[in-house]
């Protein structure tokens, strides 16, 4: 095994899947089929080297993807401390919020290391509860520049990378991750590809994987949104993001594309769902996927 393994913890948007309140078919389908159960999108970074692990955003489901990291963790020997740090892209409800889970109320940690840009420092330590964490020293939060390495590590390190995506809160992120052997770039939110395909095409060309932002299939799901017009919610759907790859003006050289962030419409949660495009190494991403370093 290399020395660093990507874990996959979730592949649903914010609101998890089945999504509350909602009896569309895809919802109404995983709930008489628990197995389909997808959390929000999530994903750890296993360093086999140091038996340290290192979690890319909290959801609300933290509990549940916890456990999942931990059973991994057992496997491969690491200590029960084995979560060094959390980072977080951005703060919308499917991505941080499962910090309220490291407060005194349930884990109560010690100054766990949570990394994140200057305006997530800036949202978390003047908002509550997550002011509190921070007063009551549960987390400990470090700043990260977009564009430079995070660590000092030749043979693992994470570059955050910035990304187009609402910004009431804070700004977000990507995340380059470069092992020994491979490498992978996680970006499971963005508005769209337009003035991001240099940069795309720059990572592609040297990412072995990439796992991008496939909330929605179609524009057409868009029209099943309750109550929010397509300029409230403008990801790029994955038929689009398929036409650009294939034409060119986003380029996959050699890496491997796994869509992530489904919303509960999104078709691919369909189990008639049949992949096409597995020739093409454009995959789906499930809940089980793990990437070797």
């Amino acid at each position: 095994m290399s020395d660093i393994l990507i874990k996959v913890l979730g592949t649903a948007q914010d609101g998890g899947y089945p999504q509350p309140g909602c009896n569309c078919p895809n919802c109404k389908q995983v709930r008489k089929d628990k197995s389909l159960i997808r959390y929000p999108a999530s994903i750890a970074v296993l360093n086999t080297k140091e038996n340290k692990s290192y979690l890319i955003d909290p959801t609300p489901h933290l509990p549940e993807q916890l456990e999942e990291l931990n059973k991994e963790a057992n496997k491969l020997n690491f200590p029960d401390n084995h979560l060094k740090e959390i980072l977080i892209t951005h703060a919308h409800i499917g991505h941080y919020t499962g910090l309220m889970y490291f407060g005194k109320e349930a884990i109560s940690s010690k100054e766990l290391t949570v990394r994140g840009s200057s305006r997530l420092k800036e949202f978390l330590s003047t908002n509550q509860p997550w002011q509190t964490l921070v007063e009551n020293n549960n987390i400990a939060i470090n700043i990260f520049i977009f564009g430079e390495p995070i660590y000092t590590d030749k043979h693992f390190n994470i570059t955050p990378v910035k990304v187009p995506h609402r910004a009431e809160f804070t700004d977000t992120a990507g995340f380059l991750i470069e092992g020994p052997n491979k490498s992978l770039f996680y970006l499971p939110d963005i508005d769209n590809w337009q003035g991001f395909e240099p940069k795309f095409n720059e990572l592609s060309a040297k990412t072995d994987y990439l796992l991008i932002d496939g909330t929605f299939y179609s524009k057409e799901e868009l029209g099943e949104l309750r109550g929010r017009s397509i300029d409230e919610v403008p990801h790029p759907p994955i038929s689009k993001t398929i036409k650009q790859l294939k034409k060119g003006s986003l380029e996959q050289n050699k890496s491997e594309i796994y869509f992530t962030h489904f919303n509960h419409t999104n078709r691919v949660l369909d189990l008639e769902f049949k992949n096409e495009d597995k020739n093409n190494n454009i995959f789906f991403l499930t809940e089980d996927e793990k990437f070797e370093l």
